[in-house]
């Protein structure tokens, strides 16, 4: 019975990965500018929660939100972000936090954020086709960083974002811009 949950959790994470893989890459960024208003879009976030006699899945979708940045100036190495994340995308959940890595493949976009002044606190935030992740407490090393979602392990490094699943590795996309700091 936990064989079948299990497998069930692992096709439907799988399912996922692979709809991230099939998704055409934003062409258009906007350009992030000193003072600057932007409109958020809707994110939506998958949770698969497997229990010992039961799997649940339930999405949520935030609604647009309207979010205005002062002093925070663009990335010289990534297109459309700032200190904060992404102005269209995945962003820093408050103005204390602060972005230390951002980077953008052809499919996603993903930005790690230190939580306020605390040193060696941070959080993850991944999105592709609209759909959202925020894992808590990635680790570093130099400018590679690692997320753990469950059995899924999110890596980032200059070259590319490589995301795996159980020791399989689902997708390995090329890191189209990315910085930290």
């Amino acid at each position: 019975m936990i064989g079948a949950i299990v497998a069930g959790v692992l096709v439907l994470a799988l399912a996922i990965l692979l709809g991230f893989l099939l998704i055409p890459a934003d062409e258009s960024t906007p350009k992030a500018e000193d003072s600057s208003t932007t409109t958020s879009q809707p994110v939506s976030t998958l949770t698969v929660t497997a229990e010992p006699s039961t799997v649940t899945a339930t999405t949520t979708t935030s609604t647009p939100t309207t979010t205005t940045s002062t002093s925070v100036g663009p990335l010289p190495d990534v297109p459309g972000a700032d200190q904060q994340g992404f102005v269209s995308g995945p962003r820093c959940n408050t103005t204390e936090d602060q972005a230390i890595m951002v980077g953008q493949t052809g499919v996603s976009k993903i930005v790690v954020c230190q939580v306020g002044n605390q040193s060696g606190r941070y959080y993850y935030k991944g999105e592709a086709n609209g759909l959202g992740v925020e894992i808590p407490n990635p680790t570093r090393s130099g400018n590679r960083f690692v997320a753990l979602n469950r059995d899924t392990v999110y890596e980032m490094t200059p070259s590319s974002l490589t995301i795996t699943t159980n020791g399989v590795v689902v997708s390995r996309e090329p890191m189209l811009a990315y910085w930290t700091d």
